[in-house]
């Protein structure tokens, strides 16, 4: 049986529309349970829509979750973006370009990091920080995740071998220095690489658990996660639509990012990755 091409359209939409309500339905349960009242969060059969919506569960789970968790996450994650970033630029870019000894092996050391799993980097991770007194503050949460760079200098070293080698040797040869090289020409040619890291970076930040609940034990250092999951163990205390409503707001501000920066997953990344 031959299939038209407008068939072939309708099969692809149909597709797409199915594989679209496929990951959005548990979004917008999640989204409608936060916003009901508790009797109607747990009535069966479900209601599609809530007959009245409650914007209280907001203040009712933050005062669960704590505003500073919310501002320690956005801290968190802003901080690591950022010094993973000037750290794998700068690095891939002097494994790319800057002649010197060794610099292949240092370029398969980072490759070989890659499939080094952090949960088996764990536990001395953690010993030297508790021997640098670093738990309970910034730099014991902050620097032990920045340090995870192998990815981000494979990406960048990989999109810097493209740049041109007589554009940088023509700028050496009127005199211009490395740092002017990377300053002047190559950092304004990186934007789809830098976009596409730090769309997954900061991503990747936002949600992590393990580290944040290793590194700290205070309620004042406490990320969005952690303070998720401390509130998913008072399920006695706390209702079914306040706690969507806690998940929701975790949630929301990484979804929002990931709309508008998901063009770069792909573009970005693909661009620097490609030999």
């Amino acid at each position: 049986m031959m299939v038209t091409p407008l068939l072939q359209k309708l099969l692809r939409a149909a597709g797409i529309l199915l594989g679209a309500f496929i990951v959005g339905f548990p979004f917008y349960w999640l989204a409608i349970s936060a916003l009901k009242t508790p009797t109607e969060v747990a009535l069966y059969p479900p209601t599609w829509f809530p007959t009245s919506v409650r914007l209280e569960n907001a203040a009712d789970a933050m005062t669960v979750l704590r505003v500073n968790a919310l501002i320690n996450s956005g801290i968190f994650a802003i901080s690591v973006t950022v010094l993973q970033l000037l750290i794998s630029m700068t690095s891939g870019f002097a494994i790319a370009k800057m002649p010197f000894p060794g610099r292949r092996a240092l370029l398969w050391v980072f490759i070989i990091t890659l499939f080094v799993p952090f949960q088996v980097l764990l536990i001395p991770t953690f010993l030297i920080v508790r021997n640098l007194d670093w738990i309970d503050t910034w730099q014991g949460l902050v620097l032990p995740v920045v340090a995870q760079t192998s990815f981000g200098v494979f990406v960048f070293r990989q999109f810097y071998a493209e740049v041109s080698d007589e554009l940088l040797d023509a700028a050496r040869i009127d005199g211009a220095s490395w740092g002017q090289l990377f300053a002047l020409i190559v950092v304004p040619t990186s934007g789809p690489a830098i976009a596409g890291y730090v769309s997954i970076t900061i991503l990747t930040a936002w949600n992590m658990y393990i580290w944040p609940l290793v590194a700290t034990t205070t309620i004042d250092l406490r990320v969005l996660p952690v303070a998720l999951s401390a509130m998913m163990t008072q399920r006695a205390q706390i209702t079914p639509n306040i706690a969507m409503m806690g998940v929701l707001i975790t949630t929301l501000p990484i979804i929002l990012i990931f709309v508008f920066l998901q063009r770069y997953f792909i573009n970005g990344l693909v661009g620097g990755i490609k030999e």
